[in-house]
């Protein structure tokens, strides 16, 4: 009886010792990108000198920007990258790909779940409220590792972030908010964060029908940086975007209509005095009219500390 249970112990056991070193030179298995067995995924590719990352993020659609609690949330492509010294690279595979030495280095796509084996920077987003990533089959990622150990991890994305807006000037007003991204405990003596690539693939105009003008630009020197005293400054990269409100919406909605009920209301005096009737009505008419419009305004303008423009 022994026997048997050892006899179908040993397979499982054989498959989770493979499994956690399945990603390793010592494998055993063909690979043209391994890692040594003495890799620690805790431990910073470099320990004496800045680790650099790299973030892009490439914006398909802002689907939606919320006046009511402040956010906005959008798809896009989350790419992260970053230079991993310790891997291993087979160059006998870089001859079998044809590839020179000298020439420009070669992007292999690999398995993502690579990524579990790896050390991954601790990315944290400021003002975050989800990510999501898109699962069809499976997580819509990717893992590319090129032969001058660069790794690049993709993700598709929906973000929604929170963006402290203002309205005073509504519907007059231009929001902007600041979408950064950082490490959560290495300051900038450790790990640097640059933006290789911040971009509406829409240039500003969106598929789905939004109140805002949507520009994105790059963050300003000092929005790069995060201050948090004795814990030190933080690297940030990211990008700026801008929403400018479409006005001709409220104009022809709210304003034009206003202003000609009160043009109308000039006809009361065109009535004579003594057909008092016919002016209550139509005054009174003309105040039900404009009393629907405010309470209309009201309910679909955002919060403000004080009298938008609108409602002014």
């Amino acid at each position: 009886m022994k026997i048997w249970i050892l006899l179908v112990y040993l397979p499982f056991t054989y498959k989770s010792g493979a499994s956690k070193r399945g990603f390793k030179c010592s494998a055993g298995i063909s690979k043209g990108i391994c890692l040594p067995d003495k890799y620690s995924k805790f431990e910073l590719p470099f320990i004496d000198s800045l680790n650099t990352i790299g973030i892009e993020i490439d914006i398909d659609e802002v689907l939606r920007i919320n006046d009511k609690d402040y956010s906005i949330t959008f798809s896009t492509y989350f790419n992260v990258e970053w230079t991993e010294r310790r891997l291993t690279v087979n160059h006998d595979l870089i001859h079998q790909l044809g590839v020179d030495n000298s020439s420009a280095p070669v992007n292999l796509p690999m398995n993502v779940e690579f990524v579990k084996d790896l050390w991954l920077p601790n990315i944290f987003i400021y003002n975050l409220k989800t990510f999501k990533v898109i699962d069809v089959l499976s997580k819509m990622a990717g893992l590319w590792i090129n032969t001058d150990k660069q790794i690049l991890y993709s993700q598709q994305t929906h973000i929604t972030f929170i963006c402290p807006m203002r309205f005073d000037k509504f519907p007059l007003d231009t929001q902007s908010c600041k979408f950064q991204v950082g490490s959560y405990s290495y300051d900038d003596s450790q790990m640097v964060f640059i933006t290789k690539s911040a971009q509406y693939q829409k240039n500003g105009r969106n598929t789905i029908a939004l109140d805002y003008d949507i520009e994105i630009k790059p963050l300003k020197p000092h929005d790069m940086i995060a201050d948090y005293g004795s814990l030190g400054n933080f690297s940030l990269a990211g990008f700026e975007m801008v929403l400018t409100r479409y006005v001709s919406t409220y104009i022809i909605t709210y304003y034009l209509p206003s202003g000609l009920f009160v043009i109308v209301s000039w006809i009361s005096f065109l009535i004579p005095m003594d057909v008092i009737p016919g002016r209550m009505a139509l005054l009174v008419t003309l105040f039900l009219v404009l009393v629907n419009i405010f309470n209309t305004v009201t309910t679909n303008t955002p919060k403000a500390e004080g009298l938008t423009a609108i409602e002014a």
